[in-house]
């Protein structure tokens, strides 16, 4: 991973992991909002540099993300009203997450279409590490894991958790769960760059 993305990944895991409830099911909401505002948000932005409007793309884009981002919560109600009173204003923090907007207007050196699959294949990775993070949580927290219904969260009881693993859940707890993984994503990545270097060096 580049140093520069693995720092961004780090941003976006406090703006987008840290606001929302400490469940599974909050994690899917999400993932299914960033794909929903990237989507829409890479289409506008696509149109509006066919119509030489690119003065105009971050104004619009950033409107065009925030009523989708209106409409989820709404289907959101719909479907399941505990669960978007629970959510409240972290959606809006989804939607105004420099990871969200950064991947849709950078596009530096790329064609439209092939930024629209980069950012998809980054905006994946992502959402992979989210919601194997937000699994995690459930299981070492609850023995359990949440998904969403129309009720609330429903929970797939997997064992008995004979310790108090709400500490997990806690801001706290998610701080230091994202700083140990990041810590040793940097120490592996640090170890892979050690060897690519030594690899270089020895065909020279």
């Amino acid at each position: 991973m580049k140093k520069n993305y693995f720092y961004i990944y780090i941003v976006a895991a406090l703006t987008i992991i840290l606001p929302l409830p400490p469940y599974f099911a909050y994690g899917i909401t999400a993932v299914i909002q960033i794909y929903l505002l990237a989507c829409a948000g890479l289409l506008t932005k696509i149109l509006l540099e066919r119509l030489d409007m690119k003065k105009q793309v971050p104004v619009i884009v950033l409107i065009i993300l925030t009523m989708f981002t209106i409409f989820y919560k709404q289907l959101l109600i719909l479907y399941s009203p505990v669960m978007a009173l629970t959510a409240g204003y972290s959606l809006y923090l989804v939607c105004f997450s420099s990871y969200v907007l950064g991947n849709i207007l950078d596009s530096v050196g790329f064609s439209p279409w092939m930024h629209f699959f980069k950012t998809f294949g980054r905006i994946t990775l992502f959402s992979l590490f989210a919601l194997v993070f937000f699994i995690f949580r459930d299981i070492i927290a609850f023995g359990a894991v949440s998904l969403p219904s129309s009720d609330g969260i429903k929970y797939i009881h997997l064992f008995n958790v004979k310790y108090d693993g709400h500490f997990f859940v806690s801001i706290p707890g998610t701080l230091i769960l994202l700083g140990l993984i990041f810590g040793i994503f940097a120490y592996v990545n640090r170890k892979l760059m050690i060897v690519q270097r030594s690899y270089k060096y020895n065909d020279i």
